[in-house]
């Protein structure tokens, strides 16, 4: 990816910080832990646990709901790891001649074509450019400032 920065990119992530960790209390399905597993399991770093490789990793936001059927809404922040080779199915940061865009990275008879969560919508498929800034490796949504 181009190291120049765009409006619709973000910095870098700065290198992971020793940073405040929570208790992991254990697994739930869609309500509380039973009394038996309220103790606490582990603690968990969300700068280690979303961001593994901090040096290749960067923010963005999304700005449209284009992924919401891969579960990427308007205004989550995504995480983006740059030099991870893309396997078909994979959502990717990709600039398609001068646009950059969450897609799906799909291989099509022998070229690339990027899908967005909705099957309505047409594919993109570059004409004369095609860069990649990265595999989405994480999604952070916030519901209450």
């Amino acid at each position: 990816m181009d190291e120049r920065r765009t409006a619709e990119t973000a910095a870098p992530i700065p290198p992971a910080l020793p940073g405040r960790v929570l208790p992991l209390a254990g697994e739930v399905r869609a309500g509380f832990p039973s009394p038996a597993e309220e103790e606490l399991r582990d603690i968990l770093s969300f700068d280690e646990y979303l961001v593994p490789f901090p040096d290749a990793s960067f923010l963005v936001q999304a700005k449209d709901d284009s992924m919401a059927g891969e579960g990427i809404r308007k205004g989550d922040l995504v995480i983006i790891e740059r030099g991870r080779a893309p396997r078909h199915g994979d959502v990717v940061l990709a600039e398609a001649d001068g646009a950059w865009l969450l897609r799906y990275f799909c291989r099509e008879k022998g070229r690339v074509v990027l899908r967005t969560a909705d099957p309505k919508d047409a594919p993109v498929v570059p004409r004369s450019e095609l860069r990649l800034g990265g595999v989405v490796t994480a999604v952070v949504r916030k519901y209450h400032k």
